[in-house]
C-alpha cells in the first residue's frame, strides 16, 4: 500500500487507486445535471407555451385581415330592383392576401338567407360559438373544415336598409391555415433557437464553474493520495480557495490535531511505562534471585515480603499512569458533570487515611463546613484528586506533622485546601511538581514516581480549574487550593 501510494508522486496512482475501488457518483456531473435537466424542461415548456403564443398571434393577425376582407366585400352591396346584389372581382379579395399559401373563399347570404355569390357550401357558423369583442363589428370567427383543409372563416352580418330592402346581410370569408402554421413555426423557431442558445451557454458557463470550483478538491484530493501515511502535517488553508470548502480543510486540521494529540498521549504513556515499570521489574528479578540463592527459609520469607511491597508498588504506579492515560483521552471528549457533595468526599477521603495517619503519629483532621456543599464534576475523579492529595501529604509529613483538610463555600465557589507541616514546595517550582515524574528535592526520601501532583493537575484541568501550591501560613508547609464550580 505504501509502495503504491508513493507511485502516485509519478501521475499513474490515481487511476490505479480509482480503478482498486468502486468509483462513485461525479459530483461534476451530479451538479450539471441538476441544473441541466430544469433548464431543458424549461426550455421545452418554454417551446410548448412559444408555439400557442406564435398561433394565437398569428391567428389575430390573420383574422384581421379576414375581417377586413369581409368589410370590402360588405362595400360591393347593391340593391337594384330591390334585390340585393354583390359584385366581388378577385382583385378585391387578392388585395388583402399577404401571400400565396393560402386559398380563400367567401360566401354572400342576403337577408332571405339566399346565397348570391360565393361558395354556397361554406361550413356554416358552429351554434353557441360567441361574437369577437375586438373590432366594433358584429364578427364572428370559427374553425371548420372545407374541402379536407381545415380552415379560418370570419362572419360579418352588414345592415342594408334601401331601396324598399330592409335587414342583414351575412358575409362569410374563409382561407385555410399554411400561412398561419408557418407564421406560428417562424415564431417557434426564432424563440427556440434563442432561447436554446441561452440554454446552451448556461450549460457551458456553469459546466467552465463548476469545474473550475471542483479543481481545488481534485488538487487536495490528488495531493491526500499522494502523501505519506506518516505525515501528520496541517494542510494549508488556501488549497479550497472558497468559503464553504475551506471549512473541509479546517475540519481536517482539526481532526490532524486531535490525530496527534493521540499519538502524542501513546507514546508518552508506551514511554512512562516502559520507564517507570522497567525499574520495579529489574528489582523483582534482583529479589527473585536472591531467594531462589538462598537455602534459608528466612531469607525466603524476607524476599517475598519485598517482592509482594515491589508489587504493590508497580501496581500503584500502573493504576496511577492508566488513570493519567483516561484523563488525557476524557480532555478530548464531552464531559458529563453532575452534583457531587465535595465534603462528603473530603471527609470519607480523611477517613479512609486515619490508619495511615496514625502509624505516622500524625495529626489529620478535616475543618469546614459538616453539611453539603455540592459541585459540578466526577465524583470518581474527584474522590482520586483528595486521595492523592491526601497520599502526598501523608508521604513528606514527617512523624508527628499535622495535616488539615478544609472544604469551604466562598463567593459562589467551594474551595478545597489540604495543607501540611512538611517541607513544601518552592512557588518557583510549583509548576515543575505539576508535571509527570518530577521530584523534587525535599530532604525526605520516599518512594512513588513523581505522578500524584501530575494526576491532580489533570483532574483539576479536566473540571476546569487549576491547583495552587502555595505555602501554608498555619503549618509552615504546602498548602494546595482547588476551587471548584458551585452547583446550580
Amino acid at each position: 500500500m505504501y509502495a503504491s501510494l508513493r507511485c502516485a508522486a509519478s501521475g499513474t496512482c490515481w487511476s490505479a487507486v480509482m480503478k482498486r475501488h468502486s468509483v462513485p457518483p461525479s459530483l461534476f456531473s451530479r451538479l450539471l445535471l441538476f441544473l441541466g435537466l430544469p433548464l431543458l424542461l424549461l426550455w421545452l415548456f418554454s417551446a410548448f407555451t412559444s408555439y400557442f403564443s406564435a398561433m394565437q398571434a398569428a391567428t389575430q393577425a390573420y383574422d384581421r385581415t379576414l375581417l377586413s376582407s369581409a368589410r370590402m366585400v360588405a362595400e360591393r352591396l347593391v340593391v337594384r330592383n330591390q334585390q340585393i346584389l354583390v359584385e366581388v372581382p378577385w382583385v378585391v379579395l387578392d388585395s388583402v392576401e399577404l401571400n400565396m399559401n393560402d386559398r380563400l373563399y367567401y360566401k354572400v347570404t342576403d337577408i332571405n338567407g339566399t346565397v348570391i355569390s360565393g361558395y354556397d357550401d361554406l361550413p356554416p357558423l358552429p351554434a353557441g360559438t360567441p361574437r369577437t369583442t375586438l373590432y366594433p363589428a358584429l364578427a364572428w370567427f370559427y374553425h371548420a373544415t372545407y374541402r379536407g383543409q381545415a380552415i379560418r372563416a370570419a362572419r360579418l352580418l352588414q345592415p342594408v336598409n334601401g331601396a324598399g330592402v330592409s335587414g342583414m346581410v351575412e358575409i362569410t370569408v374563409a382561407e385555410t391555415l399554411q400561412s398561419r402554421h408557418l407564421l406560428a413555426q417562424q415564431l417557434l423557431f426564432s424563440s427556440a433557437v434563442s432561447q436554446g442558445g441561452l440554454v446552451l451557454i448556461t450549460l457551458l458557463l456553469a459546466g467552465w464553474l463548476l469545474r473550475r470550483v471542483l479543481k481545488p478538491m481534485r488538487q487536495l484530493s490528488g495531493m491526500m493520495v499522494r502523501r505519506d501515511p506518516g505525515v501528520l502535517t496541517p494542510l494549508p488553508d488556501h488549497l479550497l480557495p472558497w468559503s464553504e470548502t475551506r471549512l473541509l480543510v479546517v475540519a481536517f486540521n482539526r481532526y490532524l490535531d486531535r490525530l496527534r494529540a493521540l499519538i502524542a498521549r501513546q507514546e508518552r504513556f508506551s514511554a512512562d511505562a516502559s520507564h517507570q515499570l522497567k525499574t520495579p521489574l529489574a528489582v523483582l528479578k534482583m529479589q527473585t534471585a536472591v531467594a531462589l540463592a538462598s537455602p534459608e527459609p528466612a531469607q525466603w520469607r524476607e524476599s517475598l515480603e519485598a517482592i509482594s511491597r515491589t508489587l504493590d508498588h508497580t501496581v500503584e504506579l500502573t493504576e496511577r499512569l492508566l488513570l493519567l492515560a483516561q484523563l488525557k483521552r476524557k480532555e478530548q471528549g464531552e464531559r458529563e458533570f453532575e452534583a457531587v457533595d465535595m465534603a462528603a468526599v473530603a471527609r470519607e477521603c480523611c477517613l479512609s487515611r486515619l490508619a495511615q495517619a496514625r502509624i505516622k503519629r500524625i495529626d489529620l483532621g478535616y475543618e469546614g463546613e459538616s453539611g453539603a456543599l455540592w459541585v459540578e464534576g466526577d465524583p470518581i475523579l474527584l474522590g482520586e484528586l483528595c486521595a492523592n492529595l491526601l497520599d502526598n501529604a501523608l508521604k513528606y509529613t514527617p512523624e508527628g506533622g499535622t495535616i488539615t483538610i478544609r472544604v469551604t463555600a466562598m463567593q459562589a465557589r467551594v474551595w478545597l485546601e489540604i495543607e501540611d507541616s512538611g517541607p513544601g514546595i518552592e512557588s518557583a517550582l510549583s509548576q515543575q511538581a505539576l508535571q509527570p515524574f518530577q521530584r523534587l528535592e525535599s530532604g525526605i526520601e520516599q518512594p512513588g514516581a513523581g505522578l500524584g501532583l501530575a494526576l491532580v493537575n489533570d483532574i483539576a484541568r479536566w473540571h476546569r480549574t487549576r491547583p495552587e501550591l502555595l505555602k501554608s501560613e498555619t503549618l509552615g508547609g504546602l498548602r494546595v487550593r482547588i476551587v471548584l464550580s458551585l452547583h446550580r
